[in-house]
């Protein structure tokens, strides 16, 4: 969701369709600030992104550093949120009051001051389900909620997907670099000593987690009953992400009519072509103001509600006839210092052919190293979450 609020420049005119349009507006060189996120009043994570706005033209995402970012409810709580990274403030378990009023409250480090109105929290039914289906070779994935007291009415999901990756080879070797005679560099395969020998399992088992990067939201305010179900993703066929076991966890926000409209007047913003008829960046309706300077536009939309999760697993072997295929290719190489430089060194080692009699390792095969070490293609370390 940044990606929207990053190239969004308040009061700059989008460019025309057929020829460029200079706005009269001046933006200051910092940009105006932007807020993303969502107040999560139960036991999960609040995570807030401040950064600021840049021209149309620009690719770069500017974030804010070094701000105090707080949540403030009308009954006097007082909770910080720490920067965990650039820009990205973070904290947990808030458990709010369901009956007050909360607000979000940034000092900025040139020691302005923004806050958002107080919102009640928000009702936010659990989800019902998610679920897949193929749809010819494809996977499809969905996500259904309903609320029985047709209250909730706007809601907003992401989703973060999570597989895991194995390498298409083993390796129980690697290149030991030494010095030969007149200071030469010398190569040469040798076992893995660091696994006794074995396999480099560290290089084996990894996986990848990419979140979600569209805005997805949804009204039932023409239907008659509050329930959704939304497409999620399309997964293609054969893809890798479903090779062995993929997961995917799914997060539902309610919001208030005034998010929900926020929400959609950026995207359009942000995704049409734009003219200078089309509704422009000043109309997003903020709820966040600049203490210090109340003429000064502020970019964001803050509410309060439990954040609902549901996360599934797809394994390959509801997938019989998934195809993946990483196209991975093995060479052999004769272990000899001269070989390895000119063959080898943009390879790496998977296993050796030996001499018999001395155990020597006489040759080895080698492979791309994507295929080899899966740490090029994820991380090694295994999420808490999975099975």
């Amino acid at each position: 969701m940044k990606k929207y609020f990053s190239y969004l420049l308040l009061l700059f005119l989008l460019q025309a369709c057929k020829e460029k349009y200079i706005s009269p507006a001046i933006s200051p060189a910092t940009g105006y600030l932007v807020v993303d996120g969502i107040i999560n009043s139960s036991a999960g994570e609040t995570n807030i992104t401040l950064s600021r706005t840049t021209s149309l033209s620009s690719q770069l995402v500017v974030f804010e550093t070094g701000a105090k970012v707080f949540v403030q409810g009308e009954d006097n709580t007082n909770i910080a949120l720490k920067e965990i990274t650039t820009g990205h403030f973070s904290v947990s378990n808030l458990n709010l009051n369901n009956t007050k009023k909360y607000r979000l409250s940034i000092i900025t480090r040139d020691g302005k001051t923004y806050q958002s109105d107080y919102s009640a929290v928000k009702y936010n039914p659990p989800i019902d389900s998610v679920s897949w289906k193929r749809e010819g070779r494809d996977v499809s994935l969905f996500v259904n909620t309903h609320d029985p007291n047709n209250n909730t009415k706007y809601y907003q999901w992401e989703y973060a997907e999570t597989w895991e990756i194995h390498s298409y080879y083993l390796s129980t070797l690697k290149y030991k670099v030494g010095t030969g005679t007149k200071g030469a560099t010398t190569y040469s395969a040798v076992y893995n000593d660091s696994t006794n020998y074995g396999p480099d399992m560290s290089k084996y088992f990894c996986w990848k987690t990419v979140p979600s990067t569209t805005l997805m939201t949804g009204t039932t305010t023409n239907l008659a009953s509050d329930v959704i179900n939304l497409p999620l993703i399309s997964i293609p066929a054969d893809s890798w992400k479903l090779n062995i076991l993929y997961s995917i966890n799914a997060k539902q926000y309610s919001l208030s009519q005034g998010r929900y409209e926020f929400l959609q007047r950026m995207k359009k913003n942000t995704e049409g072509t734009g003219s200078v008829f089309d509704a422009q960046p000043s109309e997003l309706n903020s709820n966040i103001h600049c203490v210090s300077n109340p003429n000064e536009p502020v970019i964001g939309y803050i509410d309060v509600c439990p954040v609902q999760e549901k996360r599934i697993y797809i394994n390959r072997k509801s997938l019989p006839d998934w195809n993946y295929n990483q196209s991975c290719s093995e060479v052999e190489i004769p272990n000899v210092s001269d070989s390895i430089a000119i063959k080898a060194l943009f390879l790496l080692p998977t296993y050796p052919k030996t001499d018999p009699m001395s155990g020597r390792i006489i040759s080895f095969f080698a492979a791309p190293p994507e295929c080899v070490d899966c740490k090029l293609r994820g991380s090694s370390t295994k999420p808490s979450f999975w099975p």
